[in-house]
């Protein structure tokens, strides 16, 4: 939107570009505001294939930006009838796919990414222009036309129909998972010289869009590779959940498609892409713990079996790529092993990868079972293996994909999950000082699968080391974040301001990666113990949006959303994480627990209770105490208030001011009442020693 001239800095002595809003339009609000969004998203920008801003400037009532000038063609003036040659769209998706990852990560989401917004420099460099419906989706959309319909007032669609998603183009809400269907549409184009959808009219081009699936590219192409048609099939899926999630997802599979496609017409050798192959593996063994899935092997006769099991692998490399710790190989790199088999040690090496996940898919009649194996590919050892039964349906594929990826990928990736488990036992005997920050986020995770000081001091000395090593890392803040917050919650090695310090941290994790869920979990945390309990579930809503497959922040946000008041939401996300992974701590437990005690259900609470089974945590005799105090239990009740005072001597002066981080006054008195009747006296208000944080308001 608005006119571009070409102008002369005379300051600087340079050639820019001048896009000018016209006066007329300028008094338009809703088009002046559209201007000055898309420099706000340019400007917090700063990638080699996004356009450049230099400044916004205002002369005389005109609204201006100068900007980088670009000299070479639009993508859609270079695009022939037949198509790009595949070395080039590989290049110029992978420029694509860093840039929108460059936005994304910003928290800007393009909306109209098409052929004629991509411009190629003369000197073969990509850019991607014309922000001008771009919104920041950390910032209130609710009076944001372009958000809440997809039309103007005169009827006509913001941005260009043949490029929309089926959410855009419906007017429904969106999120940066549109601009990856755009990407998809834009690819096939590369690839085919036509259009996905077409349609004689408006009307028929929407329902194309809602409704056709278009043929593979290489039904069209047959010297394209299959895994660009993967690709850009599963880019352009209609449901936003089935797509690749992410824009980092899409250069990931680019990545490895350059390192192993054939740059030339086919020749009669392999030894370039085995050369490449070889190169991308030794890289791999070398920065450390890559994982890789092998498809699923497929039998059965029905039709739709193999089907499911590419499902299912996709789904589950999607699913482990939402993990920001883990390094996932792409789905390119391993297709060969569906019709190949061999040693798992052997498959480890060549990939690069430290852990293999191979599984198979059988059908008896109607029912599917599917079973998934993780084995460490340096010793060959199964670390975790399960089998999943499942009714077979070809129209419930998606709901059999949606009930059992998700168990597979949270066993296996959160934070209490298996990988997780092997990373932090791999580096528990290093030096601190001596971990790169990605070693030292995966050994962060042994405090909170121990929770103890030393575990606690260990992951912090290594983590506030990493922090300072440029550039900012959302993961090593967003730790450190969570860990100041445990010695809080904990009391392990305190310092002074812990709550500030971990709020300071989780702004910089957020700062620095926009879509990282562990930042957005770090985030709400901390200010759910300041208490600032709006700003706190904004925060916890968004991380759980970010990745619905990690049990650990699912768990975690669950209990303090639930003590927060709204019981209803924290407990069933406290059960889907016991749901998901079926190794989860004990503490998982705890919000269904005092959700019963404040009900008076003491009996469920005590059920509750001894599933928790976390032998050495204070809160697991304290629970039982109370619950057994107010079922009149008294041996038992007395055996639980003697293990709670071997661990926490000064409970019974401490308690009031312990419980008050968490739970309101009205349960806090009752908590007391329980232990009074197991046997334990807590010391009243005047006699607590220290200072009493503000209560929780009851809601």
């Amino acid at each position: 939107m608005g006119e571009v001239y070409r102008a002369t800095d005379t300051k600087l002595g340079r050639e820019v570009a001048l896009k000018v809003l016209p006066p007329d339009v300028a008094r338009d609000p809703e088009r002046l505001a559209r201007f000055q969004r898309e420099a706000r998203a340019v400007a917090a920008l700063n990638h080699p294939h996004i356009i450049t801003l230099f400044s916004v400037e205002e002369a005389d009532g005109i609204h201006f930006l100068t900007m980088e000038l670009v000299e070479g063609l639009r993508l859609d003036r270079l695009i022939p009838a037949s198509g790009l040659p595949v070395e080039r769209i590989v290049e110029i998706a992978s420029a694509l796919a860093e840039a929108l990852t460059t936005a994304h990560e910003k928290g800007i989401v393009h909306r109209d990414l098409k052929p004629a917004n991509v411009m190629v420099t003369n000197d073969g460099r990509v850019k991607v222009l014309d922000f001008g419906l771009a919104k920041d989706v950390h910032a209130d959309t609710s009076n944001d036309a372009t958000l809440t319909s997809a039309y103007t007032q005169a009827g006509v669609v913001m941005g260009t129909p043949a490029y929309m998603s089926p959410e855009q183009i419906s007017g429904r809400a969106l999120d940066h998972r549109t601009d990856i269907f755009s990407l998809g549409v834009l690819l096939h184009e590369m690839a085919t010289g036509r259009r996905p959808f077409e349609g004689a009219s408006s009307a028929e081009l929407v329902s194309a869009i809602l409704r056709e699936s278009p043929p593979l590219v290489t039904d069209v192409r047959e010297d394209l590779p299959a895994d660009l048609a993967r690709i850009i099939r599963r880019c352009m899926e209609k449901d936003p959940r089935y797509r690749v999630q992410t824009a980092r997802d899409v250069s990931n599979e680019f990545r490895d498609l350059a390192r192993t496609a054939s740059r030339t017409a086919p020749a009669p050798t392999s030894a370039p892409r085995a050369v490449a192959a070889a190169d991308a593996s030794s890289a791999r063994a070398k920065e450390g713990f890559w994982v890789a899935v092998l498809p699923l092997q497929c039998r059965g006769a029905e039709p739709g079996l193999e089907a499911l099991g590419e499902g299912i692998t996709e789904e589950i490399i999607t699913g482990l790529s939402r993990f920001s710790y883990l390094r996932v190989i792409a789905r390119s790199s391993t297709a060969k092993y569906s019709s190949e088999s061999g040693d798992i040690r052997a498959i480890g090496k060549e990939l690069g990868a430290r852990y293999v996940m191979e599984g198979s898919l059988r059908q008896a009649g109607s029912k599917v079972r599917i079973a998934a194996q993780l084995v460490d590919a340096s010793s060959g050892a199964s670390l975790w293996a399960e089998t999943y039964d499942r009714p077979f349906r070809p129209e419930a594929v998606f709901e059999l994909l949606d009930d059992v990826v998700p168990r597979i990928v949270s066993t296996v990736a959160d934070t209490q999950g298996i990988l997780p488990h092997s990373m932090t036992e791999a580096l528990r005997n290093r030096d601190p000082e001596q971990l790169s920050p990605y070693e030292a986020v995966l050994r962060s995770f042994a405090h909170f699968q121990r929770l103890n000081a030393p575990e606690h001091a260990a992951a912090r000395a290594a983590l506030e080391r990493a922090v300072q090593q440029p550039p900012d890392r959302g993961d090593c803040w967003a730790m450190l974040s969570m860990l100041y917050r445990e010695e809080y919650t904990h009391g392990f090695n305190l310092r002074p301001d812990p709550i500030g310090r971990a709020l300071a941290a989780a702004r910089r994790a957020v700062d620095a990666a926009p879509s990282n869920h562990l930042a957005y979990h770090a985030l709400a945390s901390a200010l759910f113990f300041r208490r600032e309990f709006v700003a706190f579930r904004a925060a916890a809503e968004r991380a759980l949006a970010l990745n619905p497959m990690d049990g650990f922040t699912a768990a975690y946000l669950g209990f303090q959303i639930a003590y927060a008041g709204d019981w209803e939401r924290g407990c069933a996300l406290a059960e889907q994480s016991t749901r998901l992974n079926p190794n989860h701590p004990g503490w998982y437990w705890f919000p269904l627990f005092f959700r019963a005690y404040r009900q008076r259900d003491y009996r469920g609470a005590l059920d509750v209770a001894l599933k928790v089974n976390m032998p050495g945590f204070w809160r697991t005799p304290f629970a039982l105490a109370a619950a057994y105090g107010q079922l009149g239990e008294r041996d038992a009740a007395g055996n639980a208030v003697r293990e709670l005072l071997a661990i926490r001597p000064d409970f019974p002066v401490v308690a009031r001011e312990e419980l008050r981080k968490w739970w309101d006054d009205e349960l806090i008195e009752r908590l007391i009442e329980g232990l009074r009747k197991a046997g334990l006296e807590i010391a009243g208000e005047q006699e607590t020693a220290s200072a009493k944080p503000k209560p929780i308001s009851q809601k």
